[in-house]
């Protein structure tokens, strides 16, 4: 006699023979076989079967969740079905016959099994990937279910990030925290933070790629305020790009007050502001100029010449001011400043360790290394500027030669090595033209200048480093007349800015009998100069004032014009040389006919030319240094 293993069997494959060819009768054997043996999974699983091939949804679902109830783990086939399920609602835009079987079939389940479909397929999925997809689903699907669930699913990510970052991370900012913004569950501080972490490390990767980055810090503040929710911690501010940066510095102050010491939630809060503000000082160093993108340089400015000394020898407590010389730098201050303060925040005992740890997971190493360096020389810490210098090797020589000089200039005199950088900088001048600056020099305090790499800034900025070094000679007894000269020509760029300066050297010039001056009908084309030599000139008649110049010129300096000391003119004021009169005129209509000239191109040149009399006037040696031809 067959057994009921046996009989059980027969049935199930007389059901199988007629499925396709006589559905009916199909389930006419199958429903006999239900009423002998209701508990027997074979059966069940095949009337589910016919339902699903006959297209009938409604009935399909009662079958399924039959099987889905009583047999949950006994079954492979049953566990297939239910993959087939679920990959189908992942994917419910895809239109094949099989898949809309499925998502309409779902619809017919009672929330109660669909919940269960899910919780079985994570308890049971060995892919972890696979089962943070389910967890997604399942949330979409039952929101509440994220109250109690994204604890775990949330562990899951932090997890997978071990392993593979970027996808985990794509994942936990994209799909799971939109889910859980309006309820963020309790969790851990060690695991919060952690999360938070990523997904900085995620939005910083597209702000590095991006120009429009306001998005990604708006989602950047998002994601702070939930994982401080998922710590309890007070809310900080929301971000937005008209909100000035004063105003979180002073929350986060607020916070810092009522807060114990090296609390996380100051910690990131201050860490978030920091690179918020150090990404606006990146960001802003570079400007549209000329159609060209121009990058700014953090650099020493001058001190305005005074007759009692300039008081840059004397160390000043307080930190240096910004010169607004362009219209980026207000901006651009503000921006360095915040990021400033909360790195000395963060750089005290009670989070220097925590704030270390951070900085090495985030992908910040080209921002920090400019940043620190600018630090080093707003502060004044010459020795680590010039460590952190030797450090940096992403730059390119010319600004590696301008930090160089302007590290010269901070110290408060100039090296060899420092006036060698001149000359490079002047060998790697820029095409974009730009313009002279306000606000170079400075009466009596320490300042810092952001200057754009514009061939007119670049040379301001190295006349200004001769001049700020010639001009400390002036006082000195025996100035040579070649000495005053040559800072003559240099004036000519910004001469309303030195005005004292020029004042005392034609005080000079007037006290003496004679005046070498060797420049004058190569380089002086500045008319406000050349008036006033022909005004002192003509009122020295009597004196019999001799001022000695290089034979008139045709323009454009050479070496012969420049180096022509034997050639040179003595010019009297006496009628003894009765053509003195007639010749300086010719010299000065000569030189005021030139003064459209480019005086950016003609200082450049002077300096190449002249490198080696510079050299001499500020070290006293007349030391070779490589000639740079600026064209």
């Amino acid at each position: 006699m067959p057994s009921h293993e046996e009989n059980e069997m027969y049935m199930v494959k007389e059901a199988q023979r007629l499925r396709k060819s006589d559905p009916c009768a199909a389930m006419a054997w199958i429903i006999t076989a239900k009423t002998l043996y209701p508990n027997a999974f074979n059966l069940q699983y095949e009337a589910y079967l016919l339902e699903r091939d006959g297209q009938n949804y409604e009935e399909a679902a009662k079958c399924f969740s039959a099987i889905a109830t009583n047999f949950q783990n006994q079954h492979t086939e049953l566990w297939q079905e239910i993959n087939s399920l679920t990959n189908a609602l992942r994917n419910e835009n895809e239109t094949t016959p099989e898949h809309e079987f499925y998502v309409k079939m779902y619809k017919h389940l009672t929330p109660e099994v669909q919940h269960n479909i899910f919780m079985h397929t994570i308890n049971h999925s060995a892919d972890n990937l696979e089962r943070i997809y389910i967890y997604i689903l399942m949330f979409n699907k039952f929101p509440k279910s994220a109250i109690t669930q994204a604890p775990r699913l949330l562990e899951m990510l932090a997890e997978g990030m071990k392993t593979e970052p970027d996808l985990y991370q794509r994942i936990l900012v994209e799909e799971v925290l939109p889910m859980i913004q309006n309820k963020p569950p309790e969790l851990s501080p060690n695991l919060a933070c952690r999360l938070y972490t990523s997904s900085l490390e995620f939005y910083l990767r597209q702000i590095m790629d991006e120009s429009d980055t306001a998005d990604a810090w708006k989602n950047i503040f998002k994601v702070l305020m939930i994982c401080g929710q998922m710590m309890g911690w007070e809310p900080f501010l929301p971000f937005s790009k008209h909100v000035n940066q004063n105003v979180y510095w002073e929350k986060l102050v607020d916070i810092l007050s009522g807060s114990p010491a090296g609390s996380s939630q100051v910690l990131f809060y201050a860490t978030t502001l920091f690179i918020y503000s150090l990404h606006g000082y990146i960001r802003n160093c570079k400007l549209k100029i000329e159609d060209a993108e121009v990058s700014h340089v953090l650099v020493e400015g001058f001190m305005e010449w005074s007759p009692e000394g300039d008081g840059s020898d004397v160390p000043s407590m307080e930190p240096p001011k910004f010169s607004l010389t362009t219209a980026i730098s207000p901006e651009l201050s503000k921006a360095f400043l915040h990021a400033a303060q909360c790195w000395q925040l963060l750089n005290t005992d009670q989070f220097q360790r925590d704030f270390s740890q951070l900085m090495l997971a985030l992908p910040l190493a080209p921002w920090i290394s400019r940043f620190l360096f600018d630090l080093a020389i707003y502060f004044g810490h010459r020795d680590e500027a010039n460590k952190l210098l030797a450090d940096m090797t992403t730059q390119s020589s010319l600004v590696q030669s301008l930090q160089i000089l302007s590290l010269n200039l901070m110290q408060g005199s100039m090296t060899l090595q420092g006036f060698q950088c001149i000359l490079k900088i002047l060998s790697e001048l820029p095409t974009t033209q730009g313009q002279l600056l306000e606000n170079m020099s400075l009466k009596g305090h320490r300042h810092m200048v952001f200057l754009p790499l514009t061939r007119s800034a670049l040379v301001q900025y190295c006349v200004g480093a001769i001049i700020s070094r010639l001009s400390r000679k002036v006082l000195e007894p025996n100035c040579p007349d070649r000495l005053l000269g040559d800072i003559l020509v240099l004036q000519q760029l910004n001469l309303l800015n030195d005005v004292l300066l020029t004042q005392q050297i034609f005080n000079l010039i007037k006290q003496r009998k004679s005046f070498n001056l060797r420049t004058l009908s190569t380089y002086i084309i500045n008319i406000d100069l050349l008036e006033e030599l022909s005004h002192i000139w003509n009122s020295q008649q009597e004196d019999n004032f001799e001022l000695t110049s290089s034979p008139i010129s045709s323009g454009t300096p050479t070496a012969t014009t420049v180096a022509g000391g034997s050639q040179s003119r003595r010019i009297g004021t006496r009628g003894a040389d009765k053509g003195a009169r007639d010749e300086f005129r010719a010299i000065t209509r000569q030189q005021i006919a030139r003064c459209n000239e480019n005086v950016i191109t003609l200082l450049a040149n002077f300096i190449n030319q002249e490198h080696l009399m510079l050299a001499q006037h500020i070290f006293g040696i007349s030391q070779p240094v490589e000639t740079i031809v600026i064209k």
